[in-house]
């Protein structure tokens, strides 16, 4: 019998221009806009990869970033098996916000597989915040892997998405009966 493979409910959380909405729509399309768009609610997107020559479909949400959405982004949560948590290195407030989407997070669904994203380094020359200090609070999220991205570019974002991909996939696959 041919496997159906796996599907993984992946949020992405973060303050509100961060560039979630932007890396989603990179890594699904290969596309960027200029122009902002506010994020309500929640975006989804859809897209499948291949494991171990197993299929696997991630359902990515977009969850908005601004404080007045909070009561609705918990109703999200709900079923996640993975996390990305993103700033933007030109931001201080959205990289000390972090911390705070981990704890809203893990009240929700717990320990569940995480990555960090800095993202915006292209804008090097408006950049706050270090690589360095991408390290450290990534440590803070018990060792989470840390990526430096940028949506317009594409740096990096591959990379950041087929890790928490694998990190759920390799959970999922501890918890098959054998």
């Amino acid at each position: 019998m041919k496997s159906l493979g796996f599907v993984f409910k992946i949020v992405v959380v973060g303050d509100g221009a961060v560039g979630k909405t932007s890396l989603i729509k990179q890594w699904t399309e290969g596309s960027f806009r200029t122009d902002y768009i506010m994020t309500i609610g929640s975006n989804f997107a859809v897209k499948s990869l291949v494991i171990e020559d197993k299929p696997v479909k991630l359902q990515i949400w977009d969850l908005a970033g601004q404080p007045h959405f909070s009561d609705v982004r918990v109703l999200f949560y709900k079923g996640a098996m993975g996390a990305m948590y993103v700033y933007d290195v030109s931001r201080t407030d959205s990289y000390d916000n972090v911390l705070n989407w981990d704890r809203e997070l893990t009240n929700i669904c717990g320990q569940i597989p995480k990555v960090l994203l800095a993202n915006k380094v292209d804008l090097n020359d408006q950049r706050k915040i270090s690589p360095e200090m991408g390290s450290v609070l990534a440590a803070k999220l018990g060792d989470a892997p840390y990526f430096e991205t940028s949506a317009k570019s594409g740096f990096g974002v591959n990379e950041a998405f087929e890790k928490i991909a694998q990190l759920v996939y390799e959970l999922a696959k501890k918890k098959q009966p054998a």
